[in-house]
Protein backbone atom coordinates (compact mmCIF):
# COMPACT_ATOMS: atom_id res chain seq x y z
CA UNK A 1 0.00 0.00 0.00
CA UNK A 2 2.42 2.77 -1.06
CA UNK A 3 0.97 6.16 -1.65
CA UNK A 4 3.18 9.10 -2.71
CA UNK A 5 1.82 12.83 -3.02
CA UNK A 6 5.64 14.06 -2.09
CA UNK A 7 4.59 13.03 1.91
CA UNK A 8 6.22 10.57 3.87
CA UNK A 9 4.47 7.23 3.61
CA UNK A 10 6.61 5.62 6.66
CA UNK A 11 3.64 8.31 8.51
CA UNK A 12 0.62 7.49 6.34
CA UNK A 13 0.61 3.75 5.69
CA UNK A 14 0.81 2.52 9.37
CA UNK A 15 -2.22 4.49 10.18
CA UNK A 16 -3.60 2.75 6.95
CA UNK A 17 -2.90 -0.43 8.17
CA UNK A 18 -3.64 -0.49 11.90
CA UNK A 19 -7.05 0.64 10.30
CA UNK A 20 -7.11 -2.70 7.91
CA UNK A 21 -5.59 -4.93 10.85
CA UNK A 22 -8.40 -3.55 13.17
CA UNK A 23 -11.37 -4.27 11.19
CA UNK A 24 -10.11 -8.18 10.18
CA UNK A 25 -9.24 -8.52 13.73
CA UNK A 26 -12.02 -7.15 15.60
CA UNK A 27 -14.71 -7.23 13.03
CA UNK A 28 -13.64 -10.29 10.13
CA UNK A 29 -14.45 -7.54 8.13
CA UNK A 30 -11.20 -7.33 5.00
CA UNK A 31 -11.68 -3.77 3.96
CA UNK A 32 -10.27 -3.14 0.47
CA UNK A 33 -8.69 0.46 -0.20
CA UNK A 34 -9.08 2.10 -3.20
CA UNK A 35 -7.00 4.79 -4.75
CA UNK A 36 -6.09 8.14 -2.23
CA UNK A 37 -6.86 11.31 -3.72
CA UNK A 38 -6.65 15.19 -2.26
CA UNK A 39 -9.46 16.07 -0.17
CA UNK A 40 -10.67 19.61 0.03
CA UNK A 41 -11.82 20.86 3.11
CA UNK A 42 -14.25 23.32 2.31
CA UNK A 43 -16.02 21.07 0.55
CA UNK A 44 -19.09 18.98 1.75
CA UNK A 45 -19.15 15.48 2.71
CA UNK A 46 -21.22 12.33 2.96
CA UNK A 47 -19.68 10.61 6.56
CA UNK A 48 -22.25 10.81 9.56
CA UNK A 49 -19.38 10.08 11.84
CA UNK A 50 -15.85 10.60 12.22
CA UNK A 51 -13.30 9.75 14.86
CA UNK A 52 -10.60 12.27 15.03
CA UNK A 53 -6.63 12.64 16.53
CA UNK A 54 -4.77 15.05 16.31
CA UNK A 55 -0.90 14.25 16.36
CA UNK A 56 2.10 15.98 17.39
CA UNK A 57 5.73 15.62 18.00
CA UNK A 58 8.28 14.18 14.77
CA UNK A 59 5.10 14.95 12.94
CA UNK A 60 1.87 17.07 13.66
CA UNK A 61 -1.43 16.75 12.23
CA UNK A 62 -4.46 15.39 12.02
CA UNK A 63 -6.02 11.81 11.57
CA UNK A 64 -9.77 10.80 11.29
CA UNK A 65 -11.61 7.87 10.30
CA UNK A 66 -14.97 8.45 8.48
CA UNK A 67 -18.03 6.40 7.87
CA UNK A 68 -21.79 6.39 8.48
CA UNK A 69 -24.04 4.91 10.84
CA UNK A 70 -25.10 2.17 9.26
CA UNK A 71 -21.36 0.91 9.44
CA UNK A 72 -21.08 2.04 13.08
CA UNK A 73 -24.23 -0.44 13.59
CA UNK A 74 -22.85 -3.29 11.77
CA UNK A 75 -19.68 -2.79 13.63
CA UNK A 76 -21.63 -2.98 17.16
CA UNK A 77 -23.39 -6.16 15.94
CA UNK A 78 -20.20 -7.89 14.95
CA UNK A 79 -18.56 -7.01 18.22
CA UNK A 80 -21.76 -8.82 20.42
CA UNK A 81 -22.30 -4.75 21.86
CA UNK A 82 -26.03 -5.71 23.10
CA UNK A 83 -27.61 -2.58 22.95
CA UNK A 84 -31.30 -2.68 25.55
CA UNK A 85 -32.78 0.20 24.11
CA UNK A 86 -33.00 2.16 20.24
CA UNK A 87 -31.85 5.44 22.67
CA UNK A 88 -28.66 3.71 23.72
CA UNK A 89 -27.82 3.02 19.41
CA UNK A 90 -26.05 6.68 18.65
CA UNK A 91 -24.59 6.99 22.13
CA UNK A 92 -22.97 3.23 21.82
CA UNK A 93 -21.93 4.18 18.07
CA UNK A 94 -20.57 7.41 19.06
CA UNK A 95 -17.99 5.26 22.08
CA UNK A 96 -17.59 2.23 19.61
CA UNK A 97 -16.08 4.64 16.71
CA UNK A 98 -14.14 6.57 19.49
CA UNK A 99 -12.61 3.26 21.33
CA UNK A 100 -11.92 2.27 16.94
CA UNK A 101 -10.17 5.09 16.27
CA UNK A 102 -8.08 5.08 19.74
CA UNK A 103 -6.96 1.78 18.43
CA UNK A 104 -6.10 3.00 15.24
CA UNK A 105 -3.98 5.54 15.97
CA UNK A 106 -2.57 3.44 18.92
CA UNK A 107 -1.09 0.79 16.79
CA UNK A 108 0.23 3.41 14.06
CA UNK A 109 2.27 4.99 16.19
CA UNK A 110 3.48 1.94 18.28
CA UNK A 111 4.33 1.12 14.46
CA UNK A 112 6.59 4.30 13.40
CA UNK A 113 9.16 3.09 16.06
CA UNK A 114 11.71 5.41 14.62
CA UNK A 115 9.42 8.59 15.63
CA UNK A 116 8.87 10.03 18.35
CA UNK A 117 4.67 10.77 17.95
CA UNK A 118 1.72 11.33 20.25
CA UNK A 119 -1.83 11.57 20.26
CA UNK A 120 -4.55 12.89 21.16
CA UNK A 121 -7.37 11.16 23.11
CA UNK A 122 -10.52 10.76 20.71
CA UNK A 123 -12.89 13.53 19.61
CA UNK A 124 -16.10 12.24 17.80
CA UNK A 125 -18.03 14.48 15.07
CA UNK A 126 -21.03 13.45 14.25
CA UNK A 127 -24.12 14.85 12.37
CA UNK A 128 -24.77 15.65 8.58
CA UNK A 129 -21.72 17.60 6.73
CA UNK A 130 -19.77 17.99 10.86
CA UNK A 131 -16.83 19.81 10.39
CA UNK A 132 -13.26 18.38 11.18
CA UNK A 133 -10.60 21.18 12.35
CA UNK A 134 -7.98 20.39 9.38
CA UNK A 135 -4.50 22.19 9.87
CA UNK A 136 -4.28 25.83 7.62
CA UNK A 137 -2.41 25.40 4.45
CA UNK A 138 -1.67 21.14 4.42
CA UNK A 139 -2.70 18.81 1.91
CA UNK A 140 -5.40 16.12 3.14
CA UNK A 141 -4.93 12.74 1.56
CA UNK A 142 -8.28 10.96 1.81
CA UNK A 143 -8.58 7.16 1.81
CA UNK A 144 -11.41 5.45 0.90
CA UNK A 145 -12.34 1.86 1.90
CA UNK A 146 -14.32 -0.14 0.86
CA UNK A 147 -16.13 -3.21 2.34
CA UNK A 148 -19.23 -5.74 1.96
CA UNK A 149 -20.53 -4.17 5.15
CA UNK A 150 -20.37 -0.44 3.88
CA UNK A 151 -17.95 2.14 3.12
CA UNK A 152 -15.38 4.03 4.96
CA UNK A 153 -12.56 6.43 4.86
CA UNK A 154 -9.23 7.61 6.66
CA UNK A 155 -7.98 11.19 5.91
CA UNK A 156 -4.74 12.21 7.07
CA UNK A 157 -3.20 15.96 7.08
CA UNK A 158 0.40 16.48 8.17
CA UNK A 159 2.06 19.71 7.66
CA UNK A 160 4.66 19.59 5.34
CA UNK A 161 2.83 17.33 3.18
Amino acid sequence: MAYNYNMDVSTINPFLSACEEAFQTMFNINPQHKDPYLLNPGSTHMWEVSGLVKVSGDESGVVVFRLHKRLAEKMLELSGITIESPDEMEPMEKDLVSEFTNIITGNAVSAMQNKSIFVSAPVIRAGENHPIPWPAKTRIIGVPFYTKQGIFEVDLSFLGM
